[in-house]
């Protein structure tokens, strides 16, 4: 391949009007890697959000869009240490400044909230994945065992971009120190973050309780994991935390609500919380946009924390890649995990459409360039 084909979002716009581009293969600098990109995550609301002008979800234009991927390492800067080439890799894109941690974007997706994280994603890391050839920093390409996940697992790359999901999720358990054993509140369970959420908290070795409004995918959950109960939600708080307690005290509660959740279907986190014991943990992760209530008083009197948690560390993402490869997460079909579809860049409106279809568990739609 003698160039790169590049997606290029020229502006948020509806209708939507990206454009595939042709430019140079990209040369790694110090600090880089530029990875071939194998397969590019594409989620259920990329549609929405490139359409859709958010105030806490903007992103410089034009730029390449696409924020995890796997990738075959093409070249590394001279400061590269274990990347080599031909090497397979998760790249994933949340970025903090190498000079203030403080300062964090998630490049292909969102530049932040401050001044800072605005200058960060409109200079060097500005573009993601949705591309044959990416420059990602040394740090954020996470070298995979190919031999044993291609290979003697059987996984292929469309199915590894999973990994996407499972870090975030880890992040959450791991901020609130879940233990085998412990039971953990999972609301909503259905979607794609929060599904995973329950099959990272089921590897750990906890009980989960999956909280939802479609029965099919709950069902589905409770089939292919031993310790999950389920809740079908019925936007009443108290009549929700009785069905809740039903199963006893919980250690944990997780909220990965989307970006698209109404006020009116927020309930379950007011029922989450009054289901959980003395000193129990919460970790907040969703997209909700505006502010929520919370019993004060119960929180107060039980010693309940509440952590907001965006994404993960650099070792939470090598700790999930060890997971995946002892086996403990699992990925593919056995797993409940179905790829709906692979497309190649100019395939791009069919493939946010499909996307857009497909937003519950299990489900994964790619770009393939």
């Amino acid at each position: 391949m003698s160039s790169a084909t590049n997606l290029i979002v020229p502006s948020i716009s509806s209708p939507l009007a990206l454009r595939v581009e042709e430019a140079p293969i990209p040369e790694a600098q110090r600090g880089t890697a530029v990875v071939e990109i194998l397969a590019s995550v594409i989620g259920p609301g990329y549609g929405f959000l490139l359409s859709t002008p958010l105030p806490f979800l903007s992103f410089p234009t034009p730029s390449i869009w696409g924020n995890n991927a796997i990738g075959r390492v093409v070249s590394t800067g001279p400061d590269a240490a274990k990347l080599e080439k031909g090497q397979l890799v998760f790249v994933d894109e949340f970025i903090e400044a190498r000079d203030d941690p403080n300062v964090a974007i998630i490049a292909g997706l969102m530049d932040g909230l401050s001044a800072q994280s605005k200058k960060l994603a409109s200079g060097a890391w500005r573009n993601g994945t949705w591309t044959t050839h990416a420059v990602v920093a040394l740090e954020n390409a996470t070298p995979l065992d190919e031999g044993l996940l291609l290979g003697k697992l059987g996984y292929d790359v469309s199915e590894l971009t999973y990994l996407t999901r499972f870090t975030v999720a880890y992040g959450g358990m791991s901020a609130m120190g879940v233990k085998p054993g412990e039971t953990v509140i999972v609301g909503p369970a259905t979607g794609q973050f929060s599904g995973a959420a329950v099959e990272v908290a089921s590897a750990l070795g906890a009980r989960v309780i999956a909280l939802g409004r479609n029965t099919e995918v709950l069902s589905r959950l409770k089939e292919t994991f031993a310790r999950v109960e389920t809740v079908i939600l019925s936007g009443d708080v108290e009549e929700d935390a009785k069905a809740i307690q039903a199963f006893g005290p919980a250690d944990a509660f997780i909220d990965i609500s989307p970006t698209k959740a109404s006020n009116a279907k927020l309930t379950h986190i007011t029922s989450a919380l009054k289901s959980l014991r003395r000193h129990g943990r919460v970790s907040l992760m969703g997209g909700i946009a505006g502010d929520i209530s919370i019993p004060y008083q119960l929180v107060m009197m039980n010693n309940i924390e509440i952590k907001g948690r965006w994404m993960y560390t650099r070792d939470e993402v090598r700790e999930v890649v060890k997971l995946v490869e002892t086996g403990l997460l699992k990925l593919g079909k056995s797993a409940g995990h179905t790829v709906h579809g692979k497309f190649k860049l100019d395939e791009w409106q069919a493939a946010l459409d499909t996307a857009a279809n497909h937003d519950t568990w299990g489900s994964v739609v790619t770009f393939t360039p």
